[in-house]
């Protein structure tokens, strides 16, 4: 899978050096590998779920993760409540389309 000829490393090098020439002071600071690897996981989590069709053990699945421990990241990365929302819009399309 390349994103723009690139691979997903070199995008995320490319990001880093970016936010190190931004934000330098901030970097010595704070707790960078901790923020960059819950954003990445969050943002996987996520596009997995959504191409998953919200469904979890399928999701789990691909991830290579137990069900649990998904359950456990997304209640952390407050996954679940966005998760809910888009499956009640769902219902809600489909019983305006339906009757039901």
């Amino acid at each position: 899978m390349k994103y723009q000829n690139e691979g997903l490393g070199a995008v995320v090098e490319k990001y880093l050096r970016r936010f190190y020439a931004d934000a330098a002071e901030i970097a010595e600071q704070a707790n960078v590998y901790e923020f960059v690897m819950e954003e990445v996981e969050r943002r996987l989590i996520a596009v997995t779920l959504d191409v998953a069709n919200g469904n979890r053990l399928k999701t789990a699945k691909i991830l290579g993760l137990n069900r649990n421990t998904l359950l456990k990241k997304m209640r952390r990365f407050n996954l679940d409540d966005k998760l809910i929302e888009k499956n009640t819009k769902k219902q809600s399309l489909y019983k305006r389309q339906t009757g039901k």
